[in-house]
């Protein structure tokens, strides 16, 4: 649990700070990239006005003229064209220079690029004809590249930083949970361990009443006996709780970690639940795989196992079959129960592996049991590495599947 809160808050600090340097960062790359635009924009209209620079800018104090940029213009006439440039030595491909002059005559907008030659081209109408201005932008554009590779890198070794900060603060921020639960699993596992031995005591007390009803009071007998079921009951919930907690220890691994062979467990426990399932009206159909290994705990594993099949039994609708499947999945191993009858509602899915919890349907009291049993089960399965989960519906019945970790030969 406390993982899980963990890394959500990891999540929703990377989402929020993250996004802001994000934005950041790309604020500040729009503005560098609409700069070097505006640069190229201002050394072609100079060169469209014949200006050879242009006074000092207020706003930042630098000088922006033609002479930041290679430009070349043309003056086309019904005379001829008249060429002018804003430097000496110009190094313009005549081809590309010739498909920037096209480019520009054809068009429809008076003003167009070609990327794949760094030529950015400008044409304004003057009383003798047209003039074109062509700008060689190879430097802007590679000042371009650079700023977006660095942008890219910023925002990488933000979002680097960021998650770095945020995994230090889930943890800060998760300290008093985490004593808050520590606590609370050390109550529970210490008033479990103090509840069995008065709970013994009353058990054998009322066996030993039990045992001499022919001397008690008339109607006494009842009483010991309902005395004694409800001991019983509360010893059951006992060891449950200690179940419970201690799949939850040291961080919820595994008790023992020994090869387990889980298609001899699955077959014998299904066995096993075929008296049970013959009295309740059903059968029992598995399906398993063949010499399937684990490595775990083969006390919890076959917790899990027993819990799974039960609670089939205990839900299956009468003359129905229910289904218990063991197969390998690309490194996994998938152990599923089937069995038909009522549908768990949608609303108590998220719920049925909660501690106590049981839908008004699908986990009635009169079916036994305290609510623990698939807690415990998901517990086990998260202790050995894996994960279980529930499907539910009226036309294919309620399926839980318990998905384990394959041992490596």
């Amino acid at each position: 649990m406390l993982d899980k809160l963990r890394r959500r808050f990891v999540a929703i600090i990377m989402a929020l700070v993250g996004s802001l340097v994000i934005a950041m960062v790309g604020i500040s790359l729009h503005n560098t990239i609409s700069s070097l635009d505006s640069l190229v924009s201002r050394s072609l209209d100079m060169a469209l006005e014949e200006r050879t620079a242009v006074p000092n800018s207020a706003a930042n104090g630098q000088t922006m003229g033609m002479e930041h940029l290679p430009v070349l213009w043309i003056d086309l006439s019904s005379s001829g064209a008249k060429l002018g440039s804003n430097e000496s030595r110009l190094d313009f491909d005549t081809d590309h220079l010739s498909e920037a002059v096209s480019d520009a005559l054809s068009s429809d907008a008076d003003e167009g690029r070609l990327a794949e030659h760094h030529l950015t081209w400008k044409r304004a109408s003057s009383p003798f004809g047209w003039r074109l201005a062509i700008a060689d932008t190879t430097s802007i554009d590679s000042e371009r590249e650079s700023q977006l590779v660095k942008s890219l890198e910023l925002a990488g070794a933000g979002m680097v930083v960021v998650f770095v900060l945020a995994m230090l603060l889930s943890h800060w921020a998760a300290k008093p949970v985490k004593v808050a639960w520590e606590q609370q699993h050390q109550f529970v596992a210490d008033a479990s361990h103090e509840l069995k031995t008065p709970l013994a005591v009353i058990i054998a007390n009322n066996e030993i009443l039990e045992s001499k009803a022919g001397e008690l009071p008339e109607g006494c007998a009842r009483w010991v006996r309902s005395t004694h079921d409800e001991a019983r009951r509360m010893r059951g919930l006992v060891e449950e709780m200690l179940e419970l907690a201690r799949t939850e220890e040291d961080g919820g691994s595994a008790r023992r970690n020994v090869d387990v062979n889980l298609s001899e467990l699955v077959e014998g426990e299904a066995l096993q639940f075929d008296a049970v399932a013959y009295e309740r009206g059903t059968l029992i159909e598995s399906d398993i795989a063949e010499d399937v290994h684990v490595v775990g705990d083969p006390d919890q594993l076959d917790r899990l196992v027993k819990t799974l099949i039960d609670n089939a039994c205990k839900y299956a609708s009468a003359g129905s079959t229910i289904q218990v499947l063991l197969e390998r999945r690309a490194g996994a191993v998938s152990l599923s129960v089937t069995n038909a009858g009522e549908p768990i509602p949608a609303e108590d899915l998220p719920h049925v592996f909660d501690r106590f919890y049981r839908s008004d349907k699908a986990r009635a009291r009169s079916t036994g049991g305290f609510g623990l049993g698939l807690a415990i089960a998901k517990g086990i399965a998260e202790s050995h590495g894996g994960r279980i989960e529930v499907k539910s519906s009226a036309e294919k019945g309620t399926t839980f599947t318990a998905t384990l970790h394959e041992a490596r030969e």
